[in-house]
């Protein structure tokens, strides 16, 4: 969120706030003023009240001291407007009839008869209405006034204690990619800003330290591993063109074909590391996919488990082959270990290779994250790597992945 809608929002809450308090403070006069006229009303019917109800112990005709208050001896006798509504309203004390007239009603406890007074000449609020709307919107448009003042010294004010923020904002919106901020708290007063400066400095510095580990990480490893990877080909090489027999050679090609996997798997998994661009191509399909079934047959062993490859052996997917035996090394290598039994089922239909199995499943807690890096299930030996692998290189390729699970299995569909 920019700091400016933040000021925005404090200068609206604030006028809003006053001009609510200006609609509140008028609705609440109104209703005061017509409470309060209603209870004199009520007052007064309860002083005749006890003049008639002495009267009338007195063996006198009932007659009420004020002239605008009447005796009705008998319900019936009430206009019909105040009769209709009495009916449907026992307690009700306060009607009005026809031609704008106002009445309050009050029964005579424990004698019959009610005293009627017909107050529409004596209603001041409702003669004063007028004025008291015009003298209310006056106030509004003085409290609109004061709002609006308010409002733009609250904007000056909110600019000046935000300042800092906007700072600290500046500060990591122009630092280079490639270089986090760093001395920056000490440019700020000792207060809650300073305070977050300093948090924030300190995150930063340990993000700093982490990324250097990784770079560093990342540089040893492309140089210390490149240079045994290397050996070891030249020594391939050398034993190559020695005398072998045929399953020496059998051998020898077999870890040919490791060596040269290892190296193009470390220039993959270094570029993902440094966010380099993978080379792209056209890879067989089936022919990768074989390769990859040998390389992880061993987890095979020993269980009865039907293998189903559904592949034409024509398709070709636009992706390099190193790349491609990465995907499916850790896709197929998953699938072998997990699969005690059942069946696995390798199929490729409208460019989408989907790899199947009948294994244990992914829980329904874990789905959502078996894709992060470190997210393992409770039955795995591995580290947690091998589909964060395969979501960093599906990213990079721009290849659309999917995985479902459940207890009868795994389905994972990679869309080229």
């Amino acid at each position: 969120m920019k700091i400016t809608q933040l000021r925005n929002r404090i200068v609206t809450y604030f006028v809003g706030s006053t001009l609510l308090t200006s609609i509140l403070f008028g609705l609440s006069s109104f209703f005061i003023a017509y409470n309060v006229e209603d209870e004199f009303f009520y007052d007064l019917l309860k002083d005749e009240v006890k003049v008639v109800q002495a009267q009338i112990s007195q063996g006198q005709s009932p007659k009420p001291r004020l002239n605008f208050v009447r005796y009705i001896h008998k319900q019936e006798q009430l206009p019909a407007s105040v009769l209709t509504l009495l009916r449907e309203e026992p307690n009700r004390r306060e009607f009005s009839g026809e031609n704008g007239q106002h009445f309050h009603l009050l029964s005579l406890h424990g004698q019959q008869g009610y005293l009627l007074a017909e107050v529409s000449e004596h209603l001041v609020v409702r003669k004063f209405t007028e004025g008291m709307v015009y003298f209310l919107l006056i106030i509004f448009a003085f409290a609109c006034l004061i709002a609006i003042v308010m409002g733009f010294a609250s904007y000056k004010i909110s600019k000046r204690l935000l300042k800092p923020l906007d700072d600290i904002m500046e500060i990591l919106t122009n630092a280079p990619v490639d270089k986090l901020p760093q001395g920056f708290a000490s440019n700020f007063n000792n207060d809650e800003i300073g305070a977050f400066a300093k948090t924030l400095e300190s995150a930063l510095a340990r993000i700093r330290a982490f990324i250097n580990r990784e770079q560093l990480f990342t540089r040893d490893v492309s140089h210390e591993l490149r240079t045994p990877v290397t050996i070891s080909q030249g020594a391939l090489t050398l034993l190559k063109q020695t005398e072998l027999n045929k399953q020496q050679t059998s051998l020898v090609q077999r870890i040919d074909l490791a060596q040269q996997q290892i190296e193009q798997s470390l220039s993959i998994l270094l570029a993902l590391a440094r966010e380099d661009t993978l080379v792209r191509g056209q890879s067989r399909l089936l022919l990768a996919i074989e390769q990859s079934v040998i390389q992880q047959y061993e987890h095979l062993a020993d269980k009865d488990i039907k293998l189903a490859i559904n592949v034409d052996a024509q398709v070709e997917v636009p992706i390099a082959q190193a790349s491609l035996l990465i995907l499916l090394n850790n896709l197929l290598g998953n699938a072998f270990k997990y699969t005690t039994k059942g069946k696995i089922s390798i199929s490729y239909r409208d460019n989408t290779l989907c790899i199947e199995d009948t294994g244990q499943g992914i829980g329904n807690d874990q789905q959502m994250q078996v894709f992060e890096a470190g997210v393992k299930g409770e039955n795995s030996q591995g580290l947690g790597l091998g589909l964060n692998i395969v979501k960093r290189l599906c990213e990079k390729l721009e290849l659309h992945y999917q995985l479902s699970s459940s207890g009868s299995g795994t389905r994972v569909e990679i869309t080229f």
